[in-house]
Parts: structure tokens; sequence; C-alpha cells
């Protein structure tokens, strides 16, 4: 139930504004474990008889983290005439220390609803964000190893202007738009610098601004059935060149994956469906990862994941599963260069507002014939609702 503020609000804000602010968060944090398992495979050498096979196997690390909290405030104000001004500020927080220190780090704007709608600006969840709250419910310090971060890759909350129509018979739909300066969508490639006769290689950077990006959604619910369509576009993309390195591992840590060739007209398309009656509940999504690179060649990933739960009494069980098909880069292919994924898990709730949560991961990549990575992940953990 969200508390209304009244010392703080009227420390903070004019006298005016104290009606309708609501102050809400989550505080959750555990215990998580994790390792890293390997196979590589060479082919033989001069004077050498079938492949080499080399396995490797971290030590499991276990530390404890924070697993996502935040607080925010949110409010409206009646303008008379069916209109309302809405505004929202969210922060991450973090109670293993560290963390954010920037204020409006999550979703944050302001904005006016009405009859027609409502429209606002800020830093506003996309599309995708919106439809991974059923497909992916998980906790964790890690979005890749212990929740479904590599479908979700898309998922983002950027400054941008989005409007979200009424409901029509169970339709609704959403617009929203990323101006070129506040995308970051585009890239400074690697390059080399040349000084008295040395070479200096210097990294590729993303964040600067030089593409528009665009996003669009379409929704429909009637009782417990739901679905979602989320589409993006952008001419440039800071996928990178290395498409292979984001859509299996999630990340975009080297130079090539910041962008040396960086990828253009740049589209994603996914759907999801969603069940819900009783305690039961069930989501399935498909996803769609299309885009050009300078050449013209045409790369392509395509993914399907799942989720179901089902409450029994205080306890949830659940449990999703994620499938990355063999991925199409630069026209070709890519043999071996699927993943798998399967969290498996449980809520208990003491109360309406505080739980305990358990579960454990296992991905695996396939890095080429023969070879793999695999990572294998469990936490346990609190999580308390204000």
């Amino acid at each position: 139930m969200r508390k209304k503020l009244t010392a703080l609000v009227l420390s903070a804000l004019p006298l005016a504004a104290v009606a309708d602010v609501s102050l809400y968060g989550e505080i959750k944090a555990g215990v998580e474990g994790n390792n890293i398992q390997l196979q590589l495979t060479e082919q033989p050498s001069k004077g050498q008889v079938g492949n080499k096979v080399t396995k490797g196997k971290s030590r499991i690390r276990t530390k404890i983290n924070d697993f996502g909290s935040f607080i925010g405030f949110k409010g409206s104000e009646d303008l008379g005439d069916g209109l309302k001004a809405v505004w929202q500020l969210e922060q991450d927080v973090s109670v293993a220390g560290g963390g954010a220190t920037r204020w409006g780090n999550r979703e944050s704007f302001i904005g006016l609803a009405g009859e027609f709608g409502t429209l606002r600006a800020g830093r506003v969840a996309n599309q995708f964000d919106d439809a991974s709250q059923a497909i992916d419910p998980w906790d964790s310090n890690n979005d890749v190893r212990s929740q479904l971060g590599i479908f979700k890759r898309h998922d983002d909350m950027p400054v941008s202007v989005r409007y979200d129509s009424p409901d029509f018979s169970g339709f609704s739909g959403s617009v929203q738009f990323v101006p070129i300066q506040n995308s970051k969508s585009a890239y400074t490639p690697a390059h080399v610098v040349v000084n008295n006769k040395v070479a200096t290689h210097v990294p590729a950077v993303v964040g600067k601004p030089g593409s528009d990006v665009y996003y669009a959604g379409l929704n429909y619910k009637n009782g417990g059935f739901a679905g979602n369509y989320a589409f993006k576009y952008a001419r440039h993309a800071n996928v990178g060149r290395n498409a292979f390195e984001l859509f299996l591992i999630g990340s975009a840590t080297s130079d090539q994956a910041k962008g040396t060739d960086p990828l253009k007209n740049h589209q994603v398309h996914r759907l999801t469906g969603g069940y819900e009656e009783g305690g039961l509940n069930l989501a399935l999504a498909a996803q769609l990862d299309l885009s050009e690179n300078g050449d013209k060649t045409k790369n392509s990933t395509t993914e399907i994941a799942a989720t179901a739960s089902y409450r029994f009494g205080n306890a949830v069980p659940r449990i999703s599963y994620a499938h990355g098909f063999d991925f199409i880069e630069r026209g070709k292919k890519g043999e071996h260069t699927s993943y798998d994924q399967i969290i498996a898990g449980v809520d208990y709730d003491f109360s309406k507002r505080t739980s305990a949560i358990v579960s454990g991961a296992w991905l695996k990549r396939n890095t080429g014939i023969g070879n793999y990575t695999q990572i294998n992940a469990a936490s346990v953990g609190l999580r308390h609702k204000f």
C-alpha cells in the first residue's frame, strides 16, 4: 500500500503541491554464488591426431549483493476539464553499499494525462521494458547470469518523449521518440593515431549523439489474456560489428562490440503473450533482431522465451526458459552459436510486502563447433516492497 507523504513533501515541495504524492519502492538483497565452465576445441596442428580439447572451470564466487533496490516519488495535480499533470522520480539505491549517485537514474518524467491519453517527457521506459515485466520476474544483481538479460537487452529507459493512447475495447498503443542528442545509438569508431611514427590505438566510444531512435507498441488485454508487440528502429546502432558478442554474451565490452563497424537500419520486433487465471501466470515471447553492415550484408538473431508460475498459498514457484537460435552475421549462419538459459526458483511471502526469494540459473552459450561457455548461479535473498 502506497504511503502518503506529509512531512517529507512539505520540506521539499511548495505547499500547493502536497496533494497526491506517493512514496514507493523496493529494498531487496541477498547472497549470490556463481561459477563459469568453458570448453575450447582447437583444430589439430601438424603431427597431431584429433582435435585438442581444453576445459576449464572457475571457483565458486560468493558475494552479498543488492538485487535492484530503488525508491520513487510520484504524484499528480488536477488541472481541470479532465486534464492532469503527472510526474515521477525514481532512483536506484543499494543496501550493499555504493551504487548510483544521481537522482532520476530510473524512470523519471513529467507529463500530461487526460481523455486523449498520456504524454510524458524525461527518462521513460520503452515498450520492451514494459513487456519484460511478465517474461522476466527475477531479482538479481546480474541481469545476464540470473535474469533473462540476453533476451531483454533492448529494454531501456531512454531520455525521450512518449505518448500512450487511451484504451479502446482492450487495445492501446504507444509511440516514443529519442532525439538525436539524447540517443546512445551513435558511436566514435576505433581508430589509430600516429605520432612520431608511433601508432596508438584509440578504442571505440559509444554514447555520442548521432541517431534518432523510434519505438512503437501495441497492447491488448481481455480478461486473463494479454498481448504486446514492441518495435524499435535506429538508423545507426552501437551494437557493433561483433553481433556475436552482444547477442551471445549480452554485453558490449570490447571495442568491436562498441562500434568499430557499427550497424545500420537496426530494428527489433518482439511479440509477447500471456495468460493469468487465479494463481497461474504464463508468458511467452519471441524476438527478431535485424540490422545491416556497412558493406550491405545483413545480420539477424531470433530468440524465444517463456515463463510459468503458480501460487500455492504463500509460495510462488516459477521457471523461465530462453533460447537463442544460431545467428546470421554478414549474411552467413554462425554454426553452433545458439544459447540456452533456464532459471528456476520460488518466492515465499511472509506478508503482502515482504518475501524470501530463492533461485538457481543455468546459461550455456555455444561459441562455435566444440566451444561453449557455461554459467551456473544461485541466489537467496529478501525483498520488501513499500
